[in-house]
């Protein structure tokens, strides 16, 4: 029994985890604004943080989709992509770096909101879908965290799988790429940069 629980311990110290922190500093966005409205954190850009790179996130069909369902990063460093709505899972006065999110594609053709989920089995491993077109979507949380590397008004995003009874695992979001594609996929190596663009919706008189 001892030996199992043992084998069962390093298991999990060989898996990366990150749980929600209560005293680390609250996610910014790019121009440093903390959200403080205590139901939808906001809508952005989710851009990357280094000047020169490519755009941002958006949806596009790849493989043998039928139509678009993949979380993929723009080639073009000047497309912002669409704008992504992050909602906290649990409420709060501000988003502290950890802190568990919903993300959607807050405009679709059809005005419906696009929930973001992981699904494993592909051969760049474990991607960022969208829910409701693969059956078997991961169990689990986006979390969103200040950038480990510290870069100013960056973020982290990462997926944590819910398993009964022990400590979630948790991986990285970082772009792979693939057939031409920047795909959204999950790792247990170092998180991708982001950076928040607050999105401006269009206004009625324009």
């Amino acid at each position: 029994m001892a030996s199992a629980t043992l084998i069962a311990l390093f298991l999990l110290s060989a898996l990366t985890f990150y749980a929600p922190s209560t005293t680390a500093q609250p996610v910014k966005d790019w121009n440093g604004n903390i959200d403080k409205n205590g139901g939808i954190f906001g809508t952005f850009y989710i851009l990357p943080s280094l000047l020169g790179a490519p755009g941002g996130v958006r949806l596009l069909a790849t493989g043998n989709e039928p139509f678009p369902v993949s979380v993929v990063q723009s080639p073009f460093k000047d497309d912002k992509g669409l704008p992504v709505t992050i909602s906290r899972i649990l409420q709060s006065t501000y988003s502290p770096a950890g802190q568990a999110v919903a993300l959607s594609f807050d405009y679709t053709p059809g005005g419906t909101s696009l929930l973001w989920t992981a699904v494993e089995g592909f051969p760049e491993g474990t991607l960022v879908k969208i829910d409701g077109y693969y059956p078997d979507p991961l169990k689990g949380f986006f979390y969103i965290r200040d950038s480990k590397f510290g870069l100013k008004d960056s973020i982290n995003l990462s997926f944590c799988r819910s398993l009964i009874g022990v400590i979630p695992a948790c991986s990285n979001v970082t772009v792979v790429k693939s057939d031409g594609n920047l795909l959204l996929a999950f790792t247990q190596e170092d998180a991708y940069d982001f950076r928040l663009e607050e999105y401006q919706p269009p206004s009625a008189d324009a």
